[in-house]
Parts: C-alpha cells; structure tokens; sequence
C-alpha cells in the first residue's frame, strides 16, 4: 500500500489516565485514511491475525474519508480500544 505522507493525523485518546496514540495515513490515490498502532510503545499483545504494517505499527482499521476530522477519527479510535478491551 502507497500512503501520501504529506497527509496524516495523529489520534488521540487521553481520558480516565490514558495517553494512547495512533497515527492516521492517506492512501495514495485513494479517499481512504489506515489507521495505524503502536502495540510494543504501549506494552500491549499484538494481535494474532494478519496485518499490514507501517514502520513498527500494525494496521488496525480504515476510515472512507476524503479528509478525516480529527474529531471523528478519535471517536473511531476510541471505540476501537474499547472493542479490543483496551480501555
């Protein structure tokens, strides 16, 4: 996958003595945003299936999106860390 590296975001979720990031890239070509994980920065398993990775980040889902709100992507994050039982 190519990413346009002049494009990304970093999403945050910062309650209840948190501090988790993870960073949003636009794909080349394309209206959609990875949205990429750092498990080892947090002391965290990685997960058992297949997953594209970025650098040392594992791939965790995909946002549709010509430009991504800050907002919203942080929301889907969140409900992402809560669905894994993070938070």
């Amino acid at each position: 996958m190519l990413y346009d590296d002049r494009y990304h975001m970093h999403l945050g979720y910062y309650e209840n003595g948190f501090d988790l990031e993870a960073i949003a890239f636009k794909r080349q070509s394309q209206e959609i945003w990875d949205i990429f994980f750092d498990f080892e920065q947090y002391g965290l398993k990685k997960p058992v299936q297949e997953t594209e990775l970025k650098e040392f980040s594992i791939k965790i889902f995909s946002i549709e999106s010509k430009e991504l709100d800050y907002n919203y992507g942080a929301k889907k994050f969140e409900q992402w860390l809560f669905n894994q039982r993070i938070i």
